[in-house]
């Protein structure tokens, strides 16, 4: 973005119009309960995602492998052709994504070309900035993120919305939680929080910045796992209402037969959540 751009970008902004460099976050500290609470609230709201998706992924995997080694079977082939479903969804038929994004589809591509130094609108970079437009972020949280560099920044926007969690209790914890090399100011004295020791601390930032990576990085192909899902379980519920392919896999390939009944116990229930935005 040109220096003449930068005004239209602050006034088409909600967040930028409101940025001024005297913007001050909120003196009254995050108390230790309340921070651990927090914590652990988004912690394990992590963790539990990254569980499901996982699981989802897994049913995707044994499926797409098992009616690989199924379509080998010329008399099944010709079972599904007189039966009508000879036509499968395309995920059985194609390479399987690997469930880890790829270089292309798992970036964040922002919708601004960044310089060696990014461009700051009172200290909040740009992408961040866009990022939050449409969200009705509270203004407090906005000196906050001036304390990480621009990077992180990005990363903390991602991940509030992400779990929709655009507050600024849990901007703080992340903040707070927040590598020193990624602080803007890597000597500025950490904050303490009562009853938190700093080791205690220590070991949480750290287990934080693996499960938020995670997070992301699974988040980022997610959607596409569930569409997937409802697709290959609507087909194969269509062809396990079939007698006579059902007795064909019971007597010939009972293996097969089990990952199938057990894609249809995993259902639509398991795997209906809402996909985050990332």
């Amino acid at each position: 973005m040109t220096k003449a751009e930068l005004p239209r970008f602050v006034e088409n902004n909600r967040h930028a119009i409101r940025l001024t460099d005297n913007l001050q976050a909120p003196l009254n500290p995050l108390r230790g309960p309340a921070f651990l609470r927090t914590y652990k609230r988004e912690f394990d709201r992590m963790q539990d995602f990254i569980r499901e998706a996982e699981a989802a992924q897994h049913q995707l995997e044994s499926v797409v492998n098992t009616t690989r080694q199924l379509l080998l079977n010329a008399a099944f082939r010709a079972l599904l052709q007189a039966h009508d479903l000879g036509t499968l969804p395309s995920i059985l038929t194609q390479d399987l994504p690997s469930g880890e994004p790829n270089s292309h589809s798992g970036e964040q591509r922002s919708t601004f070309s960044f310089a060696a130094e990014p461009q700051l609108v009172g200290g909040v970079c740009l992408e961040a900035l866009n990022l939050l437009n449409d969200f009705g972020a509270p203004l407090k949280i906005f000196p906050l993120l001036r304390e990480v560099v621009p990077g992180r920044q990005v990363e903390i926007v991602r991940l509030m919305l992400a779990l929709d969690r655009v507050q600024f209790r849990v901007a703080r914890v992340l903040i707070a939680l927040t590598p020193r090399s990624q602080l803007t100011d890597p000597f500025a004295r950490r904050k303490q929080y009562e009853g938190i020791s700093p080791s205690q601390l220590a070991v949480m930032e750290t287990d934080l910045t693996k499960v938020s990576h995670e997070y992301l990085s699974v988040a980022s192909t997610y959607g596409a796992t569930v569409l997937n899902l409802i697709a290959v379980t609507s087909y194969f519920d269509r062809l396990l209402n079939n007698p006579k392919l059902v007795r064909f896999l019971a007597r010939n390939l009972v293996g097969h037969l089990e990952v199938y009944q057990k894609l249809l116990d995993f259902r639509e229930s398991r795997f209906q959540k809402r996909a985050p935005t990332v």
